[in-house]
């Protein structure tokens, strides 16, 4: 997957993300073959976590803390598929390859969007791309920073990513791929989130070495409810909400991605059929 001429596949990248789900939870199952069938059986105890009437605690499937609640963004499986397949398929920043490839995901959470970065990386001819994860939870960044290691893909800071100082490693050379994964779900304001609070503090630390960089999501779109009237987050904007709506409630409901506007309940339509619909309807609902 990592050559470009190799076909970036629904299928092979949901055997990834499977994948990775399993090494997450068993940190060295990267190194070898996994059935399909014990790779399912793990993955529906998990979506169990979040459903009444589930026998199985966190702990039981050995997570710890709160690393249990970052792997609901990955078991979105046909969402994450979606945002997996725009990162690792899309075009690196004209020179990535010449002038080092630098990625950073903010909110990484399972680090599966840096995973998705190295693979964009490699596809467009980075030898050894520098990929950042900034995660606040320590218990997550810790599992995070463990999983990316083995598999050789980068390294993950237990830092706020709210905090400028965050990015003092980035302040040299260009930025390539930044990612922020603390998009709220459509039924939660953005104030919920910290997503334009952690664009400030990049665009803070380092608007010079932000030029030319790809962005994930390249473009937001929140609506106020009563008015219907919408707002546009981008890196025009540095992905802010303009002052008057922040005193209102808006909601996200579109991103752009892999060039087109699409409302986050149709993100992931490609991927839903490779997933059974009697687990479909059970998958934790992150996006």
């Amino acid at each position: 997957m990592s050559r470009p001429d190799v076909v970036l596949s629904n299928a092979d990248i949901m055997n990834v993300l499977l994948k990775y789900f399993h090494a997450y939870i068993y940190p060295g199952s990267e190194s070898h073959a996994v059935s399909l069938e014990e790779i399912s059986e793990l993955f529906w105890r998990f979506c169990g976590l979040w459903w009444e009437g589930g026998s199985d605690r966190p702990e039981d499937l050995g997570l710890r803390g709160t690393a249990g609640y970052a792997l609901r963004m990955l078991a979105d499986l046909p969402k994450t598929g979606h945002i997996f397949r725009s990162i690792a398929g899309r075009p690196a920043m004209e020179g990535a390859s010449r002038d080092g490839y630098v990625g950073l995901d903010m909110g990484t959470g399972t680090g599966i969007l840096l995973l998705a970065a190295y693979l964009q990386a490699r596809r467009h001819g980075a030898g050894r791309p520098e990929l950042v994860g900034v995660e606040y939870d320590t218990v997550v960044a810790e599992r995070t920073g463990l999983v990316l290691g083995r598999l050789g893909v980068g390294k993950v800071l237990a830092a706020d990513a709210r905090d400028p100082a965050a990015y003092s490693w980035a302040l040299e050379g260009p930025v390539s791929f930044v990612a922020n994964e603390t998009i709220p779900a459509m039924n939660q304001r953005m104030q919920t989130e910290h997503f334009s609070e952690i664009h400030a503090a990049l665009f803070r630390a380092a608007a010079q070495r932000l030029r030319e960089t790809i962005f994930f999501p390249e473009v937001l779109v929140a609506v106020e409810p009563r008015s219907d009237a919408s707002v546009v987050l981008s890196r025009q904007n540095r992905f802010q909400v303009p002052k008057y709506y922040r005193r209102l409630n808006v909601y996200p409901r579109a991103l752009i991605i892999e060039g087109r506007l699409t409302g986050l309940s149709r993100l992931g339509r490609d991927f839903a059929g490779l997933v059974p619909p009697q687990v479909r309807r059970f998958l934790p609902r992150r996006w």
